[in-house]
């Protein structure tokens, strides 16, 4: 395959459409007139086949209709701050921005519709920021809130190219816990920044080597961005005073890219104190400081140079060191510790880095894909899930199993997994993308001698794959199938219908055809490597094979999961215990951009954690929308972490953060426009057979403490329930302390002291089996024939979870009922006007104000048969666990009471909690 003639042929056809459609795109007819143009005119030197032309229009077309939105910003008015950069636009000649889209165009070929949305957004956030040619001193503070692998180091790479060209001298960069990620910070940085190779520069052995020009540096060397650190280097005074190096010995703007470690950052304040101060010990020189992953320092670590408090101490004692200095907090998560850690509301207020001056919310572009594109409830890519099963996980890595757990052998869906990653390489050098990387991560444990073992396993697995396809692959397919690999790889290439993904122009591809041609040359590269504290940080070096691209399986814990990108990632193999949000949604590194490939990429995970991903999901997405209904009712940054706090979804981080000090916490918490459910009971006989006998009590009496009121799609429906009998229900109905969202003596509290004389509409909520019936629910004498609503369930020891439902209880829209069509259809209207790209409306928008608040009784029913589309059974009780047919749950729905929103006081067990979670899960060993 010509590679360099696809190259300079895809690069020219890139850069003509971008030149030729600057606003809008083109047509698919302008689009293959210009293409087909530049190929015939170039063909004497630069020859591709039809079958490599295709593929480059393929990729293109894809580039093409990509679109990028503005975000959303919210600021506190009141901060003194005067918007500075639209005023002195026409002087800057932004030199470093312009040579960075150059770049991106031209080699990631970002089409000029997305770097222009780019570079508004990067202008809106550089004027939040301090002004450099100001006289004035000033400590600014904002955070930007994105996606995670969404493309937030775009946006911060655009911001200090930004900031280089206005003024700023220094910039630093806190690249995470980690050295592999500070280390692929920094070459993205050279690359998109600096310009220039960095390992040579503070190397006084090699400095003659010093300006090797990569990335935006071929677009002009004419202006100098100093680096101050290097892939090779963490910060080190020792070689800066080697090199003779300070703030002043230079002209130019000066990046640093150094680890949130306290020890590295106290290092680097001694430096600046000692080499940069002026005679009153402040430097002054414009500083901006990104704190990238600003929510990474993990609040339950052991390690004193991962101390949050310490770290905090030191960024805090930088940006003083500065007559004018900029914080820029970057975060994937709103449930960031700097709005959740703090006991207090002013203790979050009082908190130096809190983001007081601005938030920014951004928007990704079109072709990312995120959690809510994978686990949401419009989901356009659910598909790409393969169930893993307890049963199977727990015979090779138990949840609970130990730093010595011995690793004798993969799980079968693990050898599927990694059999599908090999497929995978195959299709993608049949679609042209040969030098592109190429990924899979197992995680599966937190323990490095496990993650080793497995490793091994894993090499010889490959080892002896890759020895049968270079002995067999060119035989017939008779004589290759009877070798077992390969009829193993046919069966999953057959079973995940991949000889229709590997076809050109509508042909789907013989299985002979790939393995003979395309299988064995696709997977000789493929290596294997362990990413943990063992193994360093140099195992997964993209940046050294960038040229081939790196083919990997990458075994590992939470090192692979903070912040780093696994470039190319195609098969993701999860399996961990973790129920923190902000560490499932760190862990998963599968949500980002699959150029080429999104129609392959796959991810083995367990039910449990798909229901608690669609949770997070829906609570993170709903904090999203509120920035821009903040924005509107010009609200702060304060009004919007106080919303964080006060959202039912952060006390599990809460009880996350004071798990170690094992304290119990008071939290007000928003309970107005919320559906609240109770997905998750005890298991003991008693508290079950208290739940149900105080449900039937209560539906028995509905008759003398309501009015029946059948409802369409409602049969079982009651208005005018007073309060103090739901008040009451709640005080009584037991269920599982893990649930925190749902506490039943918080909310009876709630309504006894804060819903005035409102009353209650009830309904039965109703399956739609209509072939299974529960008839053991009377009111009034009357036998009530109830269709239950038929679930899956795990069920443990101490804990019955309802399965398969993103950790609810209902069915999406149930709070819909009890509404008449006109408020219905008037709430869906109002919902998708603010929000047009939801096609579902979730429970909290029929939650308007003024209606009365509604509780849902449901009657479950135990599916003990339903199996997947593995033919696995969907419920899982555990061994011992006796768990009757029919189990009863309760749903809350409070309507929305205007601002200030009322709240419920609840409290944080965290003492009880260490039960059911040990901290040490985000800890590697």
């Amino acid at each position: 395959m010509a590679g360099t003639n696809v190259e300079q042929l895809e690069g020219m056809i890139s850069s003509s459409i971008n030149t030729a459609f600057p606003s809008e795109p083109p047509t698919e007819a302008e689009f293959d007139g210009i293409a087909d143009k530049l190929r015939a005119s170039l063909d004497s030197f630069c020859h591709v086949t039809d079958e490599e032309y295709e593929e480059i229009k393929r990729k293109l077309k894809i580039n093409i209709v990509v679109k990028m939105e503005i975000g959303t910003v919210i600021i506190d008015r009141k901060r003194p701050h005067q918007s500075w950069l639209p005023a002195r636009r026409s002087k800057y000649d932004f030199f470093f921005w312009n040579r960075y889209k150059k770049y991106l165009e031209n080699v990631k070929h970002w089409n000029p519709r997305v770097t222009g949305n780019l570079g508004r957004v990067s202008d809106e956030i550089v004027d939040l920021l301090g002004d450099p040619e100001s006289t004035e001193p000033f400590q600014r503070r904002g955070l930007v809130l994105g996606d995670v692998q969404s493309g937030k180091t775009a946006n911060y790479t655009a911001i200090c190219n930004k900031a280089a060209d206005t003024g700023y001298r220094v910039i630093i960069i806190l690249a995470g816990m980690m050295e592999n990620l500070r280390q692929q910070t920094q070459e993205r940085l050279d690359t998109e920044f600096s310009g220039r190779l960095s390992q040579y520069l503070l190397d006084p052995e090699k400095r003659e080597i010093e300006n090797v020009s990569v990335g935006v540096g071929r677009y002009g060397q004419e202006k100098r961005i100093e680096s101050f650190t290097s892939v090779t280097k963490d910060f080190d005074n020792n070689i800066l005073r080697a090199l003779n190096l300070s703030l002043h010995s230079v002209t130019s703007p000066v990046v640093f890219v150094v680890k949130k470690n306290k020890s590295i950052l106290n290092n680097l304040i001694r430096w600046l104190k000692n080499n940069n101060t002026n005679s009153h010990g402040i430097i002054n020189l414009p500083m901006l400081l990104i704190d990238d992953e600003a929510d990474n320092a993990s609040v339950n670590t052991k390690k004193e140079d991962e101390n949050p408090t310490a770290i905090n101490e030191a960024i805090r004692a930088l940006l003083a060191l500065f007559r004018q200095a900029s914080y820029l907090g970057i975060t994937a998560t709103p449930y960031a510790n700097i709005f959740i850690n703090p006991d207090t509301d002013d203790e979050m207020l009082r908190e130096d880095l809190f983001p007081r001056d601005f938030i920014y919310s951004l928007a990704p572009p079109s072709n990312y894909i995120g959690a809510d594109s994978i686990f949401g409830e419009d989901a356009t890519f659910s598909s790409v899930l393969e169930e893993l099963h307890p049963i199977e996980m727990d015979a090779f890595f138990p949840f609970d199993h130990k730093k010595g757990h011995p690793v004798t052998a993969l799980p079968p869906s693990m050898k599927e997994a990694m059999a599908y990653f090999l497929l995978m390489n195959g299709i993608r050098d049949v679609r042209g993308d040969n030098k592109a990387h190429r990924s899979m991560m197992i995680h599966v444990s937190r323990f490095t001698d496990v993650q080793n073992q497995i490793r091994d396993l894993v090499s010889v697995w490959l080892s002896d794959m890759r020895d049968d396809l270079r002995s067999y692959s060119r035989l017939s397919e008779s004589e290759s199938s009877a070798i077992d690999n390969i009829f193993y790889l046919k069966q999953v290439w057959e079973k995940y219908g991949l000889a229709e993904k590997a076809g050109y122009c509508g042909q789907p591809m013989t299985w002979h055809h790939f393995l003979s041609k395309y299988l064995f040359i696709a997977v000789s590269p493929i290596d294997v490597r362990a990413v943990n504290q063992q193994s360093g940080s140099t195992s997964l070096n993209y940046f050294e094979n960038r040229e081939n691209g790196l083919r990997v399986i990458a075994v590992g814990g939470n090192s692979l999961s903070r912040g780093l990108t696994i470039e190319g990632l195609g098969v993701s193999y999860f399996y961990r215990k973790s129920l923190m949000y902000d560490t499932l949604l760190q862990m998963g590194r599968w949500f980002g951009y699959r150029p080429g490939y999104d129609d392959l990429f796959k991810i083995w995970i367990s039910e449990k954690a798909i229901d608690w991903y669609g949770y997070i999901t829906a609570a993170a997405e709903e904090l999203k929308l509120e920035i821009a209904r903040m924005k509107n009712a010009n609200l702060t940054p304060l009004e919007f972490g106080l919303k964080v706090r006060q959202d039912p979804a952060s006390l599990i981080v809460t009880a996350r953060n004071k798990m170690r000090a094992g304290t119990m916490v008071k939290r007000p918490i928003t309970v107005s426009g919320r559906l609240l459910e109770t997905p998750r009971l005890k298991a003991d006989a008693t508290s079950l057979t208290s739940n149900e006998e105080v449900f039937k009590d209560f539906v028995s009496r509905l008759d003398l403490i309501g009015q029946r009121s059948p409802r369409d799609k409602a049969q079982y429906f009651w208005t005018g329930v007073a309060k103090g009998e739901v008040e009451q229900l709640l005080r009584d109905f037991k269920t599982h302390p893990w649930h925190l969202s749902f506490q039943g003596h918080a909310l009876a509290d709630f309504i006894r002291d804060k819903m005035g004389t409102a009353t209650w509409d009830v309904v039965i909520a109703e399956g739609s089996d209509k072939t299974e019936t529960y008839s053991e629910l009377y009111c009034s004498g009357e036998v009530l024939q109830i269709k239950p609503e038929k679930r899956f369930v795990v069920a443990s020891v101490d804990q019955i979870s309802i399965s398969g439902t993103k950790v609810r209880v209902g069915a999406g829209g149930a709070s819909a009922l009890g509404l008449t069509q006109g408020q219905k259809t008037r709430a869906e209207e109002d919902f998708r006007d603010k929000n047009p790209d939801k096609r579902h409306v979730p429970d909290s928008a029929y939650l308007i104000k003024g209606r009365s608040p509604i509780l849902m009784l449901h009657v479950i029913y135990v599916d003990r048969i339903g199996k997947d589309k593995k033919g696995q059974i969907r419920t899982q009780i555990d061994d011992g666990v006796k768990i009757p047919d029919y189990l009863f749950a309760i749903g809350a729905g409070f309507p929305f009471t205007g601002l200030p929103e009322k709240t419920a006081s609840y409290m944080v067990n965290a003492v009880e909690l260490k039960n059911y979670y040990d901290p040490e899960e985000d800890n590697d060993e």
